[in-house]
């Protein structure tokens, strides 16, 4: 009989590929903290303005990279199944996704911008910052599909060296093109934090895409194969449209509920800046769990290994449940300490508790939905997950409508409640999904 818990070889191997993933996703997430923390030595209005500028980006930029993402998932099917082949040319499908998808994005943000921002405090300020990343939306699922070339493969080493020292470029010019370097570099304020993503961005992007075009690529895998294509266009993008639509309906919906708090101004505009810095940061333990969950169960599934997909699953938990509670050590125990070393602007203790309290409470939630999503994804059932997510959208932004306009609760209560609904709406809904691919999949004849 099979053990109930995971073997070491099924954690070693998860492991494996975490590692060097969470060091690659600590150092993308961690210039966004950075650049929040030193835009607040500027002043908080420069930090809230970035910030909301970042949410209001979000939704066409994260949509986008959701699609492009999915060529991780092809590749690891393409890899494991031996059709080396189909590799090139079906990742250059998704490069030529990354370029067209300006048609969208940028009419897009436009009529986002102008909704958002309009008659808040911070409208002049985020306009700009906003703007600026609008016109060069496409790098960030071009960045991403020549990472997944590599990632798909299993290939993270590469992927995690160098994007480090891209975060370690990228940080070194935020902080002189924010602060200056006189009399080499004036300083640029909020700008400054936009230049510096721009640029070492574009950076690594070429990096990739040498290495991607170099003459073992070639023959190996055809990455010289460019012609676009469109039924092959079409098959690699379809099953990511779902999954990008999904995106832009819960950034749509956090940037309505965010919108709520900002309204407010006040303590409202600094809770919301102040957990939102951090949340912003955390997802790197999120898309770490998950792109090395997405990896393995997609290999299982290229290579029909049945019996291990529910193993896998459970190795994933075990991991989370360690980086959930070690991350309970310093929210929870010392919360007043952790905002005075991050924030220039304080609170009372007890906002502080809550606040923190709240914001652990929403980063164990989203990071326990790596596991479940991993395994949406690697069947490609975008479909499910759009549905949720349309039906996520409406109920999120009406209870927590509710809560803060109907019930005036404290701002220091946001995060809690934010938290408890996102929670309870989706965790169970995600894992029973889960249950029955594995099992649909397991009936299957070729299933072993």
């Amino acid at each position: 009989m099979r053990e109930s818990y995971p073997s070491k070889g099924e954690f070693r191997n998860l492991w494996i590929l975490f590692l060097p993933l969470v060091g690659t996703t600590f150092s993308n997430y961690l210039f966004q903290l950075l650049e929040k923390l030193f835009l607040d030595r500027v002043s908080s209005l420069a930090m809230e303005a970035a910030l909301n500028a970042t949410y209001a980006c979000q939704i066409f930029q994260m949509s986008t990279l959701a699609i492009a993402m999915m060529a991780q998932v092809s590749v690891a099917r393409w890899y494991s199944a031996k059709d080396w082949d189909q590799i090139g040319p079906g990742v250059w499908q998704f490069i030529w996704f990354s370029f067209l998808s300006m048609i969208f994005t940028v009419p897009g943000n436009i009529l986002i911008g102008n909704w958002y921002f309009k008659g808040t405090e911070i409208e002049q300020a985020a306009h700009s910052y906003f703007y600026l990343f609008t016109a060069f939306n496409f790098i960030y699922p071009l960045t991403a599909t020549l990472s997944c070339f590599f990632l798909g493969m299993g290939k993270v080493r590469l992927v995690l060296k160098l994007t480090l020292a891209d975060q370690i470029i990228k940080i070194i010019l935020c902080y002189f093109f924010i602060f200056g370097l006189e009399p080499l570099i004036q300083p640029q304020g909020l700008i400054g934090g936009v230049l510096s993503n721009l640029f070492a961005q574009l950076l690594l992007c070429v990096v990739l895409g040498i290495i991607f075009l170099q003459k073992n690529n070639r023959d190996l895998y055809f990455t010289h194969k460019w012609k676009f294509q469109p039924r092959l266009f079409w098959q690699n993008i379809q099953p990511g449209l779902f999954r990008g639509a999904n995106r832009i309906a819960g950034y749509f919906s956090w940037l309505m509920i965010a919108r709520l708090m900002s309204e407010k101004g006040g303590e409202y505009g600094l809770i919301l800046t102040m957990g939102g810095s951090l949340t912003n940061f955390f997802p790197f333990l999120f898309e770490a769990i998950y792109q090395a969950q997405t990896i393995i169960v997609s290999q299982l599934i290229g290579s029909k290994k049945i019996s291990q997909l529910l193993p896998a699953a459970r190795s994933g938990l075990l991991l989370v449940s360690s980086i959930i509670v070690i991350t309970a050590i310093p929210f929870l125990g010392f919360p007043t300490y952790l905002q005075n070393w991050i924030f220039d602007s304080t609170l009372d203790p007890d906002s502080v508790q809550i606040l923190f309290f709240g914001i652990w409470l929403w980063f164990a939630y989203f990071t326990i939905s790596a596991i479940p999503l991993s395994y949406i994804f690697a069947f490609k059932d975008t479909q499910f997950y759009f549905l949720i997510g349309i039906i996520f959208w409406f109920t999120d932004y009406y209870l927590m409508r509710v809560v803060i306009n109907n019930w005036q609760i404290s701002p220091k209560y946001f995060w809690l409640a934010l938290s408890i609904v996102q929670m309870t709406n989706t965790i169970p809904l995600y894992f029973w999904r889960m249950k029955v691919l594995c099992n649909r999949f397991q009936r299957q004849p070729h299933a072993t």
